[in-house]
């Protein structure tokens, strides 16, 4: 994926070439005649958006743009006249079909040692030119527009100040706006998620474009104190392969003398285990004939003697003897208190004991953190577990019942104080999950967790796989269907192709290839409970990261027939270019009788089911009722009534607020 698509399946922004002059009668019918291109592929732009594309240079490749951004299937199924050819095919046909496929690829090359094979036989099937278009079935999405001088800074911004980790796209973003933006602009961003840190250094760290000088101006700007550099250095030091050039160790020694003396102190022996840590990579620095600044010598000299000695260790000290003194310790630093929790409470420490070290500090904590300990604590499973989880579980739910209203309360939102609508006609949020630490690395605009309503003219729901790649790949997409009386079926290459309710297209096992799964909404409503899928990568490559290009997604569907078409942006609840390390993806599921779909994104699960329902204890509706009490807010039933309305995507008009671009308000 180039960048542009980056910033379009994460943000929903493209960059344009901004025009100096204003918008004539001409450029807005062309820009409104564009929009109606994009309503075609399921997206719009706002009122306010489409002046601005009307005074854009690059107006006439826009919608070729956006079209590319989107992604295609850009083959076609075993069975082009899906689903209606395989759901009248027998089982004796279909298998015989498949038998021929696989050995024309795997059976060939086992047959004929070192032979490779680049596509295998498919079956001569007659298929109708699909000219017909499915009805518009899902509301538009919004997308926005921003200058081309801000297609670096402002993505920096809006990931970095977020204080949760990246996902595996966000980082692929912020690599390149590093590449970008200057020592200034860099550090006009305060990265408090140091995780998301460690890929910003890195990235300036390997960048061959920059002098050793200014690298060291470049991750001054980003590191806080020597504490960041020595967390980022373990990084880069691991993904250099613990092989350093002298100039890359002069560098690092540098800049770790770029800060004051006692900073680098306090920072050299965090806690034992870092200071292990620490020791070994200022071996790998050679640090001592490369240290030119005084008194820096000296400390690395008493850390190695053990004369330093590191706060976690003084505190494990005091909670090892049962000291009360290990709660006055750890609430002068209430983050790491927090995390601590269960450590605390194995160690028999009381909850309400934790709990009055915490509540003064409520403010300082993170509150992503929060949401996710109070997600923790409502999981179904607590309820059943053993004594000591089941004890943990009501501790962490009672603090977090106090403590999360208390830091929402603090931050500063643009809902403060007012009547608030909320727009959920395309989102159910009580069966919505907030995922924090446990997002996909997927991504996405909408994030993981979120359930889509599926409207009541949506006959059937269509998950897809497309790939392609220079050699010959097999990538895989399976659904396992649970029923109404607790039973499971299987539907993939080495299950069933259809079981009445659920139909597969066929196993295709070269690239250029592309699979469907239709689950019948109208019959399972009757049968089914939840269905999910997973999409394996079988042979070819080791994780999806190296394959050319995987793109998968899930689709409402109300027409089929030999001319209707199989794809259809339009229709698209969401979709993904997969790039994870990673072969196995549990990436979506339907929950039937409640007609909503969730992206997932979970990675290498092989007991997706239960994952599934403890990640949702903690809806976004319980989290919103919270944020409104804490903020003062009030709930009205109409946007009429509302000053503020809330919504999901982009806002359509200066009244809406995007839930989604303000991290659900978790920032302070």
């Amino acid at each position: 994926m180039n960048y542009d698509q980056l910033l379009f399946s994460q943000l929903r922004l493209v960059a344009v070439k901004t025009g100096s002059a204003q918008p004539d009668d001409a450029g807005i019918l062309k820009a409104v005649t564009v929009n109606e291109e994009l309503l075609n592929i399921g997206y719009t732009l706002n009122t306010k958006n489409i002046l601005a594309l009307a005074a854009c240079e690059d107006i006439g490749s826009f919608y070729a743009r956006v079209r590319e951004y989107a992604g295609d299937v850009k083959a076609e199924p075993m069975y082009p006249d899906f689903p209606n050819q395989v759901m009248e095919m027998g089982e004796a046909e279909f298998r015989f079909h498949q038998y021929l496929h696989y050995f024309t690829t795997y059976g060939l090359e086992t047959l004929i040692e070192g032979a490779k094979v680049s596509r295998g036989w498919l079956p001569d099937v007659s298929a109708a030119e699909k000219t017909v278009s499915d009805d518009t079935l899902l509301s538009a999405k919004v997308i926005a527009l921003i200058d081309e001088s801000e297609k670096y800074i402002l993505p920096y911004k809006r990931i970095l100040s977020k204080t949760e980790r990246m996902d595996d796209k966000e980082r692929m973003i912020i690599c390149e706006c590093v590449k970008n933006l200057s020592p200034e602009a860099l550090s006009s961003v305060s990265i408090t998620f140091k995780q998301n840190l460690l890929e910003v250094f890195n990235a300036i760290f390997t960048m061959d474009s920059l002098s050793s000088g200014e690298k060291a101006g470049f991750l001054h700007a980003v590191c806080q104190h020597t504490g960041d550099v020595w967390k980022c250095f373990d990084y880069a030091l691991t993904h250099a392969g613990f092989h350093l050039k002298t100039s890359q160790k002069r560098l690092i020694v540098k800049l770790l003398e770029s800060y004051p003396l006692p900073d680098f102190r306090e920072n050299l022996v965090i806690s034992n285990k870092k200071a292990e840590r620490t020791l070994l990579m200022l071996k790998y620095l050679d640090f001592n004939e490369y240290t030119r600044k005084e008194g820096f010598g000296e400390a690395v000299a008493q850390l190695r003697q053990g004369r330093i000695r590191s706060w976690e260790s003084g505190v494990k000290y005091l909670v090892g003897r049962g000291l009360p003194e290990a709660l006055e310790e750890y609430s002068k630093r209430p983050g790491m208190m927090l995390r601590h929790i269960t450590y605390l409470l194995r160690n028999g420490y009381k909850a309400e004991d934790i709990f009055s070290g915490l509540q003064p500090n409520a403010e300082k904590l993170k509150t992503q953190t929060l949401v996710s300990l109070t997600s923790f604590a409502r999981r179904p499973e607590l309820d059943t577990a053993d004594e000591q989880h089941f004890r943990e579980g009501q501790a962490l739910g009672m603090m977090m019942r106090t403590l999360l209203p208390r830091r929402l309360a603090a931050n500063d939102t643009l809902i403060r104080g007012k009547k608030v609508f909320v727009d959920d006609k395309d989102y159910d949020l009580r069966l919505s999950a907030i995922r924090v630490t446990d997002k996909s690395s997927e991504g996405g605009y909408i994030r993981s967790g979120i359930a889509y309503r599926i409207p009541e003219e949506v006959e059937r729901l269509r998950f897809f796989v497309y790939w392609n790649d220079k050699n010959r790949v097999d990538v895989d997409l399976h659904a396992t269907a649970l029923n109404l009386d607790g039973h499971t079926s299987f539907i993939g290459w080495n299950a069933n192709f259809k079981d009445g309710t659920l139909v597969f297209s066929g196993d295709i096992t070269h690239s250029d290839a592309a699979e469907y799964i239709d689950i019948d909404l109208v019959k399972g409503k009757d049968t089914l409970s939840t269905v999910w899928t997973t999409i394996n990568l079988f042979s070819g490559y080791k994780t999806f990261r190296e394959v050319g290009e995987c793109f998968v997604g899930a689709m409402a569907v109300s027409k089929t027939g030999e001319e209707v078409k199989l794809y259809d942006p339009k229709n698209c609840f969401f979709t993904h270019y997969l790039t994870g390390k990673y072969r196995m993806l549990s990436y979506g599921y339907v929950d039937v009788q409640n007609r909503v779909i969730v992206f997932d994104g979970i990675e290498n699960d092989l007991d997706y089911y239960s994952t599934f329902k403890r990640n949702n204890g903690f809806t976004v509706y319980d989290y919103l009722d919270i944020l409104f009490e804490s903020q003062g807010a009030t709930f009205v039933d109409s946007r009429e009534a509302a000053d503020v309305v809330l919504v999901i995507g982009k806002p359509t008009n200066e009244k809406e607020i995007s839930l989604i671009d303000n991290n659900f308000f978790m920032e302070g």
